[in-house]
């Protein structure tokens, strides 16, 4: 008798998990991506009053209906301005390159944004710059064309984007200041497929550097984003120390005559009296060196440890090999500067640039995971037009 009525207690507990597990599964949210829809107000702001965006702090943007994805979620908002009225009725799913927009950096996570009025300010500015060959638009009354993208983070296929509304009667005011990134285009950089980001020079603001392979007669563009499109004649200045033979493309870009590996540098600064961004171009030999532990010595620029350079833009560069074992320590080689400001290591198999002071190593001062153990005999592979590497 006791047996059997443990057997009638198995049993119940056992449907009573069954039927616990039911009611969780018919509990759980379903994610809905599909026939999305939001909509974004109109402009609040009267259109018979002028805005200054370089002189306000914020732009209030309402999202009426917010994108339903099956149960509540965090929703991200990103807004996008145009100053093309043909960006109204443009979907996000075409491709159509003539009409331009920016995504502004900053996100939002409820449906009335105050949004960043000198980030639109700014990215009104680089708009109009690229459609008007680098003019000013500084006190021209404007409208511009805003829609909001929305996605849900870490989730893929959950973009949703608003209507175009447009705004009238806004002024912009073009404020100089030191470019947070750069970027480097051409037909030789990453085959002509995207732009490459230069790196940082540690500790000097505003100066950055990259290595970069080009061909007899190649251009190059400049930009502060991946659309680099700054050309030979809104550089303020190239110096070319490497005998590049650089001239003027006729893209307008910055054309070398003679085939081979550079270095790029840019220094920038902010003229306060003309308001404006100085960009000082040096073109050096293309160089790279290892230093450190693995070789026995800490002399820069040390011939007997330089890297040997491929023949093509997406060529390997290799070290010599290693003498010792110990964390590897490498470079690119900018004259003048002092080589652990244009250190770099590698993360997950890409390059990782110095940004933070090391006082001991990378392992002790950045972490163990951006620290790279060599041994005797091993070297130091690196795809400069991809940005990887390893050591083996």
């Amino acid at each position: 008798m006791k047996n059997y009525m443990k057997y009638l207690s198995g049993l119940c507990l056992l449907s009573m998990l069954f039927v616990s597990c039911a009611k969780d599964i018919d509990s759980n949210p379903t994610l809905n991506t599909e026939d999305l829809t939001m909509t974004l107000l109109e402009s609040a702001y009267p259109t018979a009053v002028v805005l200054d965006l370089s002189k306000s702090e914020t732009v209030d943007l309402k999202i009426k209906e917010q994108p339903n994805y099956g149960f509540p979620a965090v929703t991200i908002y990103s807004v996008q301005v145009s100053l093309d009225p043909a960006f109204m009725n443009v979907q996000p799913s075409d491709t159509d390159p003539d009409v331009k927009y920016v995504t502004l950096a900053s996100t939002y996570n409820t449906a009335a944004m105050k949004v960043d009025a000198m980030e639109m300010n700014n990215a009104i500015i680089k708009l109009y710059q690229a459609a008007n060959d680098g003019a000013d638009p500084t006190g021209k009354t404007l409208n511009i064309y805003v829609r909001v993208k929305a996605e849900l983070q870490r989730a893929n296929n959950t973009e949703c984007y608003s209507n175009v509304i447009k705004m009238s009667n806004l002024t912009v005011a073009y404020v100089a200041a030191l470019p947070k990134a750069l970027y480097v285009s051409g037909s030789s950089i990453r085959g002509g497929n995207a732009a490459k980001e230069w790196a940082p020079v540690y500790g000097f603001a505003g100066n950055f550097y990259t290595l970069a392979y080009f061909g007899a007669g190649d251009t190059f563009f400049w930009g502060d984003n991946e659309d680099a499109a700054t050309g030979f004649a809104r550089t303020s200045s190239i110096d070319d120390q490497a005998g590049a033979g650089i001239d003027e493309g006729e893209d307008g870009g910055i054309k070398v005559s003679n085939a081979g590996w550079y270095v790029l540098f840019m220094a920038t600064a902010v003229d306060k009296v003309k308001n404006a961004l100085v960009s000082d171009l040096t073109i050096y030999p293309g160089a790279a060196y290892v230093i450190g532990n693995p070789t026995g010595a800490w002399n820069d620029s040390d011939a007997d440890w330089a890297m040997v350079a491929p023949d093509k833009a997406d060529g390997i560069w290799e070290s010599p090999a290693f003498t010792a074992g110990g964390e590897m320590r490498a470079y690119i080689k900018v004259p003048g500067i002092d080589w652990w400001r244009t250190e770099f290591t590698l993360f997950k198999g890409n390059l990782f640039w110095r940004t933070v002071d090391i006082p001991a190593n990378w392992a002790e001062n950045v972490g163990s995971s951006y620290s790279v153990t060599c041994s005797e005999g091993q070297k130091l592979y690196v795809n400069f037009d991809a940005l990887t590497g390893e050591v083996k």
